[in-house]
């Protein structure tokens, strides 16, 4: 009974309050509806946030980011990746960390070029091995892909910074320098279905104001043609091969490239 009667007393304070503080509640209403409405920019961007990001083509080549965070210092992943290209003994740590073979695409958001090829990577990428991206006999390689951001930009002193012409392009730029010329003379340089435009595309590698995306190399340790950044392939704009267009034609001009045959064979 006394647990009834204090559970009974309870409930009675409850309602002596609401009654006695029925003037609050119109208050609390009105305060709330004002609360909603001042929230609403904020709420509107929090949902917008969830469908935030870049083009299918950028997200695809976020996913194999290479971080220029430290560039100013020279301590940037990409200044890692670099030394390691020109690296003539590597250790088996940064061989097994990078590989021995793989792409590096020099990339930018709103990049009509890097959206046109993104989805030949994507279709070799996922298809590398099989069908007809089957690997030529003796080979066990797996496709790799490191992207480079060029356009990434931080405020360091007060000042923006372009972190891959500021601070990276000068610790390659013989190096660059280097691929001009070597890959002038290449055999895809000299195909029937290299771009018109391949040598004067290559002089962009020259300067880093005019440095073209995308700018597609391939790294091989013990490639065929020598450079000291060990880039044996050098593409841009990828065409599609036997001029064809679409993810597929694209692919296999990568794939192509990447064992040196069809129009990179010497």
């Amino acid at each position: 009974m006394f647990i009834l009667r204090a559970i009974g007393k309870f409930f009675a304070r409850i309602g002596r309050w609401i009654k006695n503080t029925a003037w609050v509640q119109p208050l609390l209403i009105v305060g709330g509806l004002f609360a909603i409405i001042f929230s609403i920019p904020y709420i509107t961007t929090w949902v917008q946030s969830w469908f935030k990001g870049g083009s299918e083509a950028t997200n695809y080549y976020r996913g194999h980011e290479v971080s220029l965070t430290n560039a100013q210092t020279h301590n940037s992943d990409v200044d890692k990746l670099l030394t390691y290209m020109k690296n003539e003994n590597p250790s088996a740590e940064d061989k097994a960390k990078w590989g021995t073979k793989f792409y590096v695409a020099f990339v930018q958001e709103e990049c009509s070029g890097c959206e046109s090829i993104y989805k030949g990577f994507q279709v070799l990428e996922n298809e590398f091995g099989t069908g007809e991206f089957e690997r030529p006999v003796g080979n066990t390689d797996s496709f790799k892909l490191y992207t480079i951001f060029v356009d990434t930009k931080e405020t360091i002193n007060n000042e923006e910074k372009n972190l891959f012409k500021d601070f990276v392009f000068s610790t390659i730029d013989a190096e660059l320098e280097e691929i001009y010329g070597v890959m002038q003379d290449c055999p895809y340089a000299k195909s029937k279905n290299a771009p018109s435009s391949y040598v004067s595309d290559l002089e962009t590698l020259t300067e880093p104001n005019k440095f073209a995306t995308p700018t597609v190399f391939l790294f091989e340790e013990n490639g065929a043609i020598k450079t000291d950044l060990h880039v044996s392939e050098c593409q841009f704009t990828v065409k599609g091969k036997d001029n064809q267009t679409g993810p597929y034609p694209i692919a296999r001009t990568l794939f192509d490239c990447w064992y040196h045959q069809g129009d990179f064979q010497a």
